[in-house]
């Protein structure tokens, strides 16, 4: 079994976000964090595990259909997220009451 294809016991959920760099529509597959159980037994019994799976994103087409950005262009920048800009980190500093000229 291949690590990115989602498994068949999980939820699949087909949706449409924004591209990153376009913001036109693109398909992908949505399976969401879910909650599955690690069995382990002993002799003294089953102790049962809980953990949380994550949540993925897997893109069904191969490029952006308005801009043209391949799939793994789109990944990245989904993955990375959008990074806020100088005036955004120096408004929050400022917020949290730290001055932002002490820390450079």
């Amino acid at each position: 079994m291949v690590f990115d294809e989602i498994p068949e016991y999980s939820t699949r959920i087909t949706e449409e976000i924004e591209c990153p760099f376009c913001k036109a529509k693109i398909k992908v597959l949505y399976k969401p964090s879910m909650l599955q159980f690690k069995v382990s037994r002993i002799a003294a019994g089953t102790k049962r595990t809980p953990y949380k799976t994550e949540e993925k994103c897997i893109l069904l087409v191969d490029k952006c259909p308005n801009c043209g950005k391949s799939k793994k262009e789109i990944e990245k920048r989904l993955i990375e997220g959008k990074q806020p800009s100088n005036e955004e980190i120096i408004r929050r500093m400022k917020e949290a009451g730290l001055d932002p000229g002490k820390l450079k």
